[in-house]
């Protein structure tokens, strides 16, 4: 766990063995069973979350009771409520363990601080920030100028693992399709 952190920060920046043990003395490692939530609606995100190991799932409810999957992350990525976890509001979305899931958690004073005492991870943090900007802005034009088929097939190619461990269901949420138009794909 604690490797695998080190390494997902390398891939950006180049730490130390020193500068990593101060760096990970502003996370909390955690554990949360299958069903569990790391946010709720109606809380505060007041942390992000960087999977190690496991499945989680963040999801809006509409005001007629309708769950819509916003996004998935799996071991190696990062989730949280954005909006919850910058402004201090309470948050819109829940994230639910698929799986077994375990986490560093930052929370937004601690990510503050660190990044107010590293330069590194501040350039870090807004190149994981940039990276999600990215890959939201290519999820909106996905939806706006594909058909169901062309949204299943890129789902399924970029998240091959995890397309097999997600139901049908939520498959069908992510693509904003019915489970019926997606057995018929």
């Amino acid at each position: 766990m604690q490797e695998m952190l080190k390494q997902h920060i390398n891939k950006i920046v180049q730490i130390s063995h020193e500068e990593f043990a101060e760096i990970e003395s502003y996370f909390y490692k955690e554990f949360y069973k299958k069903g569990k939530y790391l946010v709720e609606a109606g809380e505060l995100a007041n942390s992000e979350f960087y999977i190690t190991e496991g499945l989680t799932a963040s999801s809006f409810l509409n005001e007629f009771g309708k769950k819509s999957i916003l996004h998935f992350a799996a071991e190696d990525e990062w989730i949280s409520d954005t909006e919850s976890f910058n402004t201090g509001v309470k948050t819109r979305i829940s994230i639910k363990c698929l799986e077994d899931t375990e986490v560093y958690r930052i929370s937004y004073q601690d990510k503050e601080k660190l990044c107010a005492v590293s330069k590194k991870m501040e350039y870090f943090f807004r190149k994981k920030s940039n990276d999600t900007c990215i890959m939201l802005q290519n999820r909106i034009m996905i939806f706006m100028y594909t058909n169901s088929k062309d949204r299943y097939d890129k789902f399924r190619a970029l998240y091959p693992s995890i397309f097999l461990r997600v139901p049908k269901l939520f498959q069908a949420s992510f693509l904003g399709i019915t489970e019926r138009t997606l057995s018929e794909i």
